[in-house]
Protein backbone atom coordinates (compact mmCIF):
# COMPACT_ATOMS: atom_id res chain seq x y z
CA UNK A 1 0.00 0.00 0.00
CA UNK A 2 1.32 3.45 -0.93
CA UNK A 3 1.64 5.75 2.12
CA UNK A 4 1.02 9.48 2.39
CA UNK A 5 4.67 9.96 3.36
CA UNK A 6 5.88 8.25 0.17
CA UNK A 7 3.63 10.48 -1.94
CA UNK A 8 4.74 13.59 -0.02
CA UNK A 9 8.42 12.74 -0.49
CA UNK A 10 7.93 12.20 -4.21
CA UNK A 11 6.07 15.48 -4.76
CA UNK A 12 8.14 17.52 -2.29
CA UNK A 13 5.34 18.66 0.00
CA UNK A 14 4.27 17.84 3.56
CA UNK A 15 2.24 14.78 4.55
CA UNK A 16 -0.48 17.14 5.77
CA UNK A 17 -0.69 18.82 2.36
CA UNK A 18 -1.06 15.45 0.63
CA UNK A 19 -3.78 14.38 3.07
CA UNK A 20 -5.74 17.61 2.68
CA UNK A 21 -5.54 17.57 -1.13
CA UNK A 22 -6.61 13.92 -1.38
CA UNK A 23 -9.53 14.69 0.95
CA UNK A 24 -10.60 17.72 -1.15
CA UNK A 25 -10.01 20.27 1.61
CA UNK A 26 -11.17 23.51 -0.03
CA UNK A 27 -9.40 25.69 2.57
CA UNK A 28 -5.90 24.58 1.60
CA UNK A 29 -3.83 27.16 -0.28
CA UNK A 30 -1.82 25.30 -2.90
CA UNK A 31 -1.72 25.72 -6.67
CA UNK A 32 -3.77 23.62 -9.08
CA UNK A 33 -0.46 22.38 -10.51
CA UNK A 34 0.55 21.00 -7.08
CA UNK A 35 -2.87 19.37 -6.61
CA UNK A 36 -2.63 17.73 -10.02
CA UNK A 37 0.91 16.54 -9.24
CA UNK A 38 -0.27 14.98 -5.96
CA UNK A 39 -3.17 13.13 -7.60
CA UNK A 40 -1.06 11.93 -10.52
CA UNK A 41 1.84 10.86 -8.30
CA UNK A 42 -0.46 8.98 -5.93
CA UNK A 43 -2.11 7.08 -8.76
CA UNK A 44 1.16 6.40 -10.58
CA UNK A 45 2.79 4.98 -7.43
CA UNK A 46 -0.24 2.78 -6.86
CA UNK A 47 -0.19 1.77 -10.54
CA UNK A 48 3.49 0.79 -10.38
CA UNK A 49 2.75 -1.46 -7.41
CA UNK A 50 0.00 -3.18 -9.38
CA UNK A 51 2.16 -3.49 -12.49
CA UNK A 52 4.85 -5.34 -10.54
CA UNK A 53 2.39 -8.20 -10.18
CA UNK A 54 2.07 -8.55 -13.94
CA UNK A 55 4.44 -10.22 -16.33
CA UNK A 56 6.98 -7.82 -17.78
CA UNK A 57 7.05 -9.65 -21.11
CA UNK A 58 5.32 -7.73 -23.90
CA UNK A 59 5.03 -8.33 -27.59
CA UNK A 60 7.05 -5.72 -29.48
CA UNK A 61 5.03 -3.77 -32.00
CA UNK A 62 5.79 -1.04 -34.49
CA UNK A 63 5.81 2.45 -33.01
CA UNK A 64 2.30 3.88 -33.03
CA UNK A 65 1.13 7.45 -32.64
CA UNK A 66 -2.14 7.73 -30.68
CA UNK A 67 -4.06 10.88 -29.80
CA UNK A 68 -5.73 11.36 -26.43
CA UNK A 69 -8.95 13.40 -26.28
CA UNK A 70 -10.31 14.38 -22.86
CA UNK A 71 -13.78 15.56 -21.89
CA UNK A 72 -12.58 17.83 -19.06
CA UNK A 73 -9.66 20.22 -18.67
CA UNK A 74 -7.37 19.94 -15.62
CA UNK A 75 -9.23 22.53 -13.55
CA UNK A 76 -12.51 20.66 -14.04
CA UNK A 77 -10.82 17.33 -13.30
CA UNK A 78 -9.68 18.58 -9.90
CA UNK A 79 -13.34 18.75 -8.79
CA UNK A 80 -13.48 14.97 -9.29
CA UNK A 81 -10.03 13.53 -10.09
CA UNK A 82 -11.35 10.25 -11.52
CA UNK A 83 -10.66 11.29 -15.12
CA UNK A 84 -7.34 12.87 -14.16
CA UNK A 85 -6.19 9.55 -12.73
CA UNK A 86 -7.63 7.59 -15.64
CA UNK A 87 -5.67 9.71 -18.11
CA UNK A 88 -2.49 9.23 -16.07
CA UNK A 89 -2.79 5.45 -16.26
CA UNK A 90 -3.65 5.52 -19.98
CA UNK A 91 -0.43 7.48 -20.55
CA UNK A 92 1.52 4.87 -18.60
CA UNK A 93 -0.03 1.99 -20.54
CA UNK A 94 0.87 3.72 -23.80
CA UNK A 95 4.44 4.22 -22.59
CA UNK A 96 4.72 0.54 -21.63
CA UNK A 97 3.54 -0.39 -25.13
CA UNK A 98 5.94 2.06 -26.78
CA UNK A 99 3.09 4.20 -28.11
CA UNK A 100 3.69 7.90 -28.70
CA UNK A 101 0.96 9.92 -27.01
CA UNK A 102 -0.30 13.12 -28.66
CA UNK A 103 -2.64 15.53 -26.86
CA UNK A 104 -5.68 16.43 -28.94
CA UNK A 105 -7.36 19.73 -28.04
CA UNK A 106 -10.82 21.03 -28.82
CA UNK A 107 -11.26 24.41 -30.48
CA UNK A 108 -14.63 25.91 -31.35
CA UNK A 109 -15.18 23.90 -34.53
CA UNK A 110 -12.63 21.10 -34.53
CA UNK A 111 -10.14 19.03 -32.60
CA UNK A 112 -6.48 19.85 -33.18
CA UNK A 113 -3.06 18.48 -32.30
CA UNK A 114 0.49 19.71 -32.71
CA UNK A 115 2.50 18.22 -35.56
CA UNK A 116 1.96 17.17 -39.14
CA UNK A 117 2.39 13.41 -38.76
CA UNK A 118 -0.87 11.47 -38.98
CA UNK A 119 -2.33 9.79 -35.90
CA UNK A 120 -2.83 6.02 -36.06
CA UNK A 121 -5.78 6.19 -33.68
CA UNK A 122 -7.48 8.01 -30.82
CA UNK A 123 -8.48 7.15 -27.26
CA UNK A 124 -11.32 9.46 -26.17
CA UNK A 125 -11.69 9.65 -22.37
CA UNK A 126 -15.12 10.64 -21.06
CA UNK A 127 -18.43 11.49 -22.69
CA UNK A 128 -18.90 13.22 -26.03
CA UNK A 129 -21.96 14.44 -27.93
CA UNK A 130 -22.68 13.52 -31.55
CA UNK A 131 -21.04 16.67 -32.92
CA UNK A 132 -17.87 16.05 -30.92
CA UNK A 133 -17.76 12.39 -31.97
CA UNK A 134 -17.99 13.38 -35.63
CA UNK A 135 -15.26 15.97 -35.13
CA UNK A 136 -12.98 13.38 -33.55
CA UNK A 137 -13.77 10.98 -36.39
CA UNK A 138 -12.32 13.44 -38.92
CA UNK A 139 -8.88 12.86 -37.39
CA UNK A 140 -9.01 9.04 -37.40
CA UNK A 141 -11.40 6.14 -37.97
CA UNK A 142 -9.61 4.13 -35.26
CA UNK A 143 -11.26 5.35 -32.08
CA UNK A 144 -11.71 3.79 -28.64
CA UNK A 145 -14.10 5.52 -26.25
CA UNK A 146 -13.13 5.07 -22.61
CA UNK A 147 -15.98 5.43 -20.08
CA UNK A 148 -18.67 5.88 -22.73
CA UNK A 149 -20.12 4.08 -25.73
CA UNK A 150 -21.69 6.61 -28.13
CA UNK A 151 -22.16 4.19 -31.04
CA UNK A 152 -21.47 0.47 -30.57
CA UNK A 153 -21.77 -0.23 -34.30
CA UNK A 154 -19.04 2.24 -35.28
CA UNK A 155 -16.60 2.49 -32.37
CA UNK A 156 -14.84 0.36 -29.76
CA UNK A 157 -15.57 1.23 -26.15
CA UNK A 158 -14.59 0.36 -22.58
CA UNK A 159 -16.96 0.89 -19.66
CA UNK A 160 -17.45 0.06 -16.00
CA UNK A 161 -20.01 -2.52 -14.85
CA UNK A 162 -22.08 -0.14 -12.70
CA UNK A 163 -24.81 -2.69 -12.02
CA UNK A 164 -22.37 -5.26 -10.62
CA UNK A 165 -20.68 -2.66 -8.42
CA UNK A 166 -23.93 -1.22 -7.10
CA UNK A 167 -25.39 -4.63 -6.32
CA UNK A 168 -22.20 -5.75 -4.56
CA UNK A 169 -22.32 -2.66 -2.34
CA UNK A 170 -25.99 -3.11 -1.46
CA UNK A 171 -25.66 -6.89 -0.98
CA UNK A 172 -22.89 -6.26 1.54
CA UNK A 173 -24.92 -3.66 3.45
CA UNK A 174 -27.86 -6.07 3.62
CA UNK A 175 -25.53 -8.79 4.92
CA UNK A 176 -24.57 -6.39 7.70
CA UNK A 177 -28.25 -6.03 8.62
CA UNK A 178 -28.97 -2.70 6.90
CA UNK A 179 -32.24 -2.27 5.02
CA UNK A 180 -32.82 1.45 5.62
CA UNK A 181 -30.21 2.52 3.06
CA UNK A 182 -30.03 5.94 1.46
CA UNK A 183 -28.34 7.16 -1.70
CA UNK A 184 -26.16 10.27 -2.01
CA UNK A 185 -25.13 11.44 -5.46
CA UNK A 186 -26.15 13.40 -8.52
CA UNK A 187 -29.51 12.10 -9.73
CA UNK A 188 -28.61 13.00 -13.31
CA UNK A 189 -25.18 12.56 -14.85
CA UNK A 190 -23.81 12.60 -18.38
CA UNK A 191 -24.83 9.58 -20.47
CA UNK A 192 -23.17 8.05 -23.56
CA UNK A 193 -24.30 11.02 -25.65
CA UNK A 194 -23.12 13.60 -23.07
CA UNK A 195 -26.71 14.41 -22.12
CA UNK A 196 -27.98 14.60 -18.53
CA UNK A 197 -29.96 11.48 -17.70
CA UNK A 198 -30.70 9.27 -14.70
CA UNK A 199 -27.38 8.16 -13.19
CA UNK A 200 -26.65 4.43 -13.58
CA UNK A 201 -25.80 3.98 -9.89
CA UNK A 202 -29.04 5.63 -8.79
CA UNK A 203 -31.02 3.56 -11.32
CA UNK A 204 -29.55 0.29 -10.05
CA UNK A 205 -29.91 1.40 -6.42
CA UNK A 206 -33.59 2.12 -7.05
CA UNK A 207 -34.17 -1.20 -8.83
CA UNK A 208 -32.43 -3.11 -6.03
CA UNK A 209 -34.24 -1.40 -3.17
CA UNK A 210 -37.61 -1.82 -4.88
CA UNK A 211 -36.90 -5.52 -5.43
CA UNK A 212 -36.35 -5.82 -1.67
CA UNK A 213 -39.50 -3.82 -0.91
CA UNK A 214 -37.61 -1.18 1.09
CA UNK A 215 -37.30 1.71 -1.36
CA UNK A 216 -37.82 5.16 0.18
CA UNK A 217 -37.67 8.18 -2.11
CA UNK A 218 -37.01 10.45 0.87
CA UNK A 219 -33.70 8.64 1.46
CA UNK A 220 -32.27 9.89 -1.84
CA UNK A 221 -30.03 12.96 -1.54
CA UNK A 222 -29.50 14.60 -4.92
CA UNK A 223 -26.16 16.44 -4.87
CA UNK A 224 -26.76 17.86 -8.39
CA UNK A 225 -23.01 17.62 -9.15
CA UNK A 226 -20.35 15.01 -8.30
CA UNK A 227 -17.98 17.07 -6.13
CA UNK A 228 -16.89 16.90 -2.48
CA UNK A 229 -18.47 20.30 -1.76
CA UNK A 230 -21.82 19.18 -3.22
CA UNK A 231 -21.65 16.05 -1.06
CA UNK A 232 -20.89 18.13 2.02
CA UNK A 233 -23.60 20.77 1.49
CA UNK A 234 -26.31 18.24 0.51
CA UNK A 235 -25.58 16.09 3.56
CA UNK A 236 -25.67 19.12 5.90
CA UNK A 237 -29.06 20.09 4.44
CA UNK A 238 -30.37 16.54 4.90
CA UNK A 239 -29.17 16.40 8.52
CA UNK A 240 -30.80 19.75 9.34
CA UNK A 241 -34.14 18.78 7.81
CA UNK A 242 -34.48 15.18 9.03
CA UNK A 243 -34.77 13.85 12.56
CA UNK A 244 -33.95 10.27 11.59
CA UNK A 245 -31.03 9.09 9.47
CA UNK A 246 -30.89 5.88 7.43
CA UNK A 247 -28.52 3.35 8.97
CA UNK A 248 -26.37 3.39 5.82
CA UNK A 249 -25.70 5.36 2.65
CA UNK A 250 -24.47 4.23 -0.75
CA UNK A 251 -22.61 7.20 -2.26
CA UNK A 252 -22.24 7.82 -6.01
CA UNK A 253 -18.48 8.33 -5.92
CA UNK A 254 -15.61 8.64 -3.45
CA UNK A 255 -15.18 12.35 -4.12
CA UNK A 256 -18.73 13.00 -2.91
CA UNK A 257 -18.08 10.61 -0.01
CA UNK A 258 -15.23 12.79 1.32
CA UNK A 259 -17.71 15.66 1.62
CA UNK A 260 -20.31 13.38 3.21
CA UNK A 261 -17.81 12.15 5.82
CA UNK A 262 -16.84 15.72 6.66
CA UNK A 263 -20.49 16.75 7.11
CA UNK A 264 -21.22 13.77 9.36
CA UNK A 265 -18.07 14.38 11.42
CA UNK A 266 -18.92 18.05 11.99
CA UNK A 267 -22.39 17.05 13.22
CA UNK A 268 -21.07 14.39 15.63
CA UNK A 269 -22.56 11.57 13.59
CA UNK A 270 -20.05 8.75 13.88
CA UNK A 271 -19.05 6.50 11.00
CA UNK A 272 -19.63 3.56 11.17
CA UNK A 273 -21.12 3.56 14.69
CA UNK A 274 -24.13 5.73 13.75
CA UNK A 275 -24.20 5.31 9.98
CA UNK A 276 -22.33 3.14 7.49
CA UNK A 277 -20.95 4.59 4.25
CA UNK A 278 -20.03 2.84 0.99
CA UNK A 279 -18.49 4.80 -1.87
CA UNK A 280 -17.77 4.13 -5.53
CA UNK A 281 -14.48 4.27 -7.54
CA UNK A 282 -11.81 3.51 -4.88
CA UNK A 283 -9.60 6.48 -5.63
CA UNK A 284 -6.24 6.61 -3.86
CA UNK A 285 -7.71 9.09 -1.33
CA UNK A 286 -10.26 6.50 -0.14
CA UNK A 287 -7.62 4.81 2.02
CA UNK A 288 -6.87 8.11 3.75
CA UNK A 289 -10.29 9.64 4.48
CA UNK A 290 -11.40 10.54 8.03
CA UNK A 291 -12.52 6.93 8.25
CA UNK A 292 -10.96 4.62 5.60
CA UNK A 293 -13.76 4.18 3.09
CA UNK A 294 -15.47 0.94 2.14
CA UNK A 295 -16.02 1.39 -1.57
CA UNK A 296 -16.59 -0.23 -4.94
CA UNK A 297 -13.26 -0.46 -6.75
CA UNK A 298 -13.30 0.61 -10.36
CA UNK A 299 -10.18 -0.93 -11.82
CA UNK A 300 -8.67 2.11 -13.52
CA UNK A 301 -5.65 0.08 -14.57
CA UNK A 302 -7.89 -2.49 -16.31
CA UNK A 303 -9.93 0.23 -18.04
CA UNK A 304 -6.73 1.84 -19.33
CA UNK A 305 -5.17 -1.47 -20.35
CA UNK A 306 -8.29 -2.58 -22.23
CA UNK A 307 -8.52 0.71 -24.13
CA UNK A 308 -4.86 0.51 -25.20
CA UNK A 309 -5.23 -3.17 -26.16
CA UNK A 310 -8.24 -2.29 -28.31
CA UNK A 311 -6.53 0.57 -30.13
CA UNK A 312 -3.46 -1.60 -30.84
CA UNK A 313 -5.64 -4.40 -32.18
CA UNK A 314 -7.76 -1.99 -34.21
CA UNK A 315 -4.69 -0.45 -35.84
CA UNK A 316 -2.47 -3.48 -36.34
CA UNK A 317 -5.11 -6.00 -37.34
CA UNK A 318 -7.43 -3.62 -39.22
CA UNK A 319 -10.36 -5.21 -37.39
CA UNK A 320 -13.63 -4.37 -39.18
CA UNK A 321 -16.10 -5.05 -36.37
CA UNK A 322 -16.43 -3.17 -33.06
CA UNK A 323 -15.89 -4.39 -29.52
CA UNK A 324 -17.40 -3.20 -26.26
CA UNK A 325 -15.51 -4.22 -23.11
CA UNK A 326 -17.23 -4.11 -19.73
CA UNK A 327 -14.80 -4.14 -16.80
CA UNK A 328 -16.06 -5.79 -13.57
CA UNK A 329 -15.89 -3.84 -10.33
CA UNK A 330 -15.33 -5.23 -6.85
CA UNK A 331 -16.09 -4.28 -3.27
CA UNK A 332 -13.20 -3.17 -1.06
CA UNK A 333 -14.08 -3.40 2.63
CA UNK A 334 -12.46 -0.92 4.98
CA UNK A 335 -13.70 0.76 8.17
CA UNK A 336 -16.70 2.90 7.18
CA UNK A 337 -19.23 0.05 7.47
CA UNK A 338 -20.48 -1.91 10.47
CA UNK A 339 -22.84 -4.78 11.19
CA UNK A 340 -26.05 -3.87 13.04
CA UNK A 341 -27.28 -7.44 13.43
Amino acid sequence: MVTLKEIANEVGVSVGTVSRVLNHDTTISVSDETKIKIFETAEEMQYKTLKQRKSSSKVKINKLRVGIVEMYNHSEQLQDPYYLLLRSVVDRECFDNEIEVVNVYKSEKEYKFIGEEKLNGIIAIGKFNDEEVNMINTISDNIVFLDSSPDEQRYDSVKVNFKLGTYKALDYLFELGHSDIGYIGSAKTLDNKKEKNLDYRLKYYTDYMKSKGVYKKENIIDTKEMTAMDGYESTIEFINSNEKMPTAFFVGNDTIATGVLKALYENNIKVPEDVSIVGFNDLIASKHTIVPLTTVRVHIEHLASASVDLIIEKINKSRKYCKKVIIPSELVIRKSTKSII
